[in-house]
Order: structure tokens, then C-alpha cells, then sequence
């Protein structure tokens, strides 16, 4: 069996999971022979899965999924795991280490940088958590941290395993800008005001799900166990994953992310049920609130654009 999987970004420590299994040969043992592509800017892995060019891919969100499944055009993908039990996407602000964490109110009377395309996001956000948008300003970013570090900006949508790294390191220095020496980064996480989400989802094309079920098993149980060996070894999958061909984060970066990263990837859902399963009832929740934002045209159920049926259980104690 052959498996390529198309990453949603760049070969970062987000994606360990897929990577250590790679690298310690759990695809090899279940008998796949496997590939990594390399995302990045302006390359969505769902139609590239879609076409057969991948036969999985990882969308940094579950929306994407459920958007291109109701699009105008639909495309018959369906999602298959998460790597996030908990989407780490948050609007990140810096103070003194001592300071209260923000809450959505203190949106007003300063400026917001997100990126294009998630200007829905903010505005679900806002109106959630009754924030009065005439009187925040809402700005482009691109994916850094620098705008919100010099402060050009109060808040910065992005990632808590991420970007806040760069204000740690950049707090840290000597000659650090006032704006953020001997500060830190505080986040207002979605998932805590409102937003449902899951992040990094493992997905394939509804054809391959019928013509090669075993294929889905197994590479999911491959996935499951180069995550379990992360949250096992983190320092020895720090390691191992900075040697990997085409990564971009060092090993101390890596050992700061699974600090992070690890708590994040499981939840009571998965003590019970497995890594990568996903609550159909979350699901629910997100094409409630894509409709809502009039990003889909209607409400379908959970079960049309994801499946826990290819996820491996948990051994019983």
C-alpha cells in the first residue's frame, strides 16, 4: 500500500504525529509505504486530496471541510481524525507576566490583526461574546507576530503553539523593544469563547473511503501511534523530528511546542475512544456556526462530512 499525505503548511512540529510515524517506520509496519508534500501559502490540500494527487491530507481546520463539501462546486472529501482535540487558534495580546488575561471586551478601542480570509471568524467571534465591532479596528496580518510585538497592533489572531513562541524569544533579549521586553503573551482561545472548532484534520476523498478502507485503518493507526510516541517521548521526538528531511524548527523550539502541543492533542474524548477521534457532536456545532456566518448554505449532519468508523480503540486497562 502506497500513501501520500498532503500537509496544510510548511513541515513544522505540528504535524509530529504524521512525522514520527514516518520517520520510527509505524507506516511500514502497517505496511504502507509513505509520503509527505509540503503545504504553504496559497496551497489548500483539499482539492489537491480531491484529484488523487494525495490520498490524505491535513486541513488546518475541520470548516474547510465542511466548506468545501457544501460548496457551490462541491468537493467529496471526508474527514477521518484530528490531530487537535483543542484548536490552539486564539487572539493573542502581550502584557506584564502579573497582568489579567484580556477578555473579549477589551477588543474595544484597540486594533485586530487577522489574517485574510478569517475576517468571518472574528466577526462570530465579536458577536458571541457581545463585543461592539465599531469600535475595534480590524487590520490584514500576515502569519507573524512582529505587528503585534512592535505594536502596531493589540491583538493578533494566530496559534498559542506557534507564534508564541517568537514573542517569548523576542521578550527575552536584551535589546528587546519596550513594546515587549520582559513581557509575555497572553490568549483569548477560541474554543473558550464560543467557537468550536477542531484543528489539523486528517481527511480523504469519500472514494478512497470505499475502494480502500484498510488503507484508512491502517494509516490512522500509524498516525495514533506516532502520536502516542510523542506524548510518551517528547524530548526524543524533539530530537528525531529536527533531523527530519524539510523541517523548519530546531529542537528547542520543538521542546518548547510539545509542552504546549501534547495537552492539547488529548482530551476525555480520547481517553475513552482513542487519539484522533473526534466528537460527532462538534461537528454539529461547527456547521451551526458556518451557517450562521453564512459560509454554508444549509445544516447537514455531522455524519456527511466526517467518520470516527477508521479509528483504532483504545486497549481496554
Amino acid at each position: 500500500m502506497t500513501a501520500v499525505t498532503q500537509l496544510g503548511w510548511l513541515r513544522i512540529g505540528e504535524y509530529a504525529p504524521i512525522l514520527i510515524a514516518e520517520a520510527k517506520g509505524f507506516f511500514k509496519d502497517e505496511g504502507i509505504e509513505h509520503k509527505t508534500i509540503d503545504g504553504g501559502p496559497g496551497k489548500n490540500p483539499i482539492p489537491i486530496v480531491a484529484v488523487g494527487q494525495a490520498q490524505f491530507g491535513v486541513a488546518t481546520n475541520g470548516m474547510m471541510v465542511v466548506t468545501a463539501r457544501l460548496a457551490k462546486d462541491p468537493v467529496d472529501v471526508v474527514a477521518v481524525g484530528t490531530l487537535f482535540q483543542q484548536a490552539p487558534s486564539a487572539y493573542l495580546s502581550i502584557g506584564a507576566p502579573d497582568a489579567p488575561a484580556p477578555k473579549p471586551k477589551d477588543m474595544e478601542g484597540k486594533t485586530v490583526g487577522v489574517q485574510a480570509g478569517s475576517e468571518f471568524m472574528f466577526h462570530a467571534f465579536t458577536k458571541k461574546n457581545g463585543v461592539d465591532e465599531s469600535k475595534v479596528k480590524l487590520v490584514q496580518v500576515n502569519a507573524t507576530a512582529e505587528p503585534l510585538m512592535v505594536g502596531k497592533i493589540d491583538f493578533f489572531s494566530g496559534w498559542v503553539v506557534n507564534q508564541t513562541y517568537q514573542i517569548e524569544q523576542e521578550a527575552a533579549k536584551a535589546d528587546a523593544p519596550p513594546t515587549v521586553k520582559g513581557k509575555t503573551w497572553k490568549a483569548m482561545r477560541f474554543a473558550e469563547y464560543g467557537i468550536p472548532a477542531y484543528a489539523d484534520v486528517i481527511f480523504t476523498s469519500a472514494e478512497l473511503l470505499k475502494k480502500n478502507p484498510e488503507l484508512v485503518r491502517r494509516y490512522l493507526r500509524a498516525v495514533a501511534k506516532g502520536m502516542q510516541y510523542v506524548i510518551d517521548h517528547p524530548d526524543e521526538s524533539a530530537e528525531l523530528l529536527a533531523k527530519f528531511p524539510g523541517q523548519i524548527e530546531d529542537v528547542k523550539k520543538l521542546k518548547w511546542r510539545f509542552k504546549l502541543q501534547n495537552p492539547l492533542v488529548q482530551s476525555e474524548d480520547t481517553k475513552k475512544n482513542g487519539l484522533l477521534w473526534m466528537n460527532p457532536a462538534v461537528w454539529g456545532q461547527m456547521i451551526g456556526f458556518l451557517k450562521d456566518g453564512g459560509q454554508i448554505p444549509k445544516v447537514v449532519p455531522a455524519a456527511e462530512v466526517m467518520t470516527d468508523a477508521y479509528i483504532a480503540k483504545p486497549a481496554s486497562p
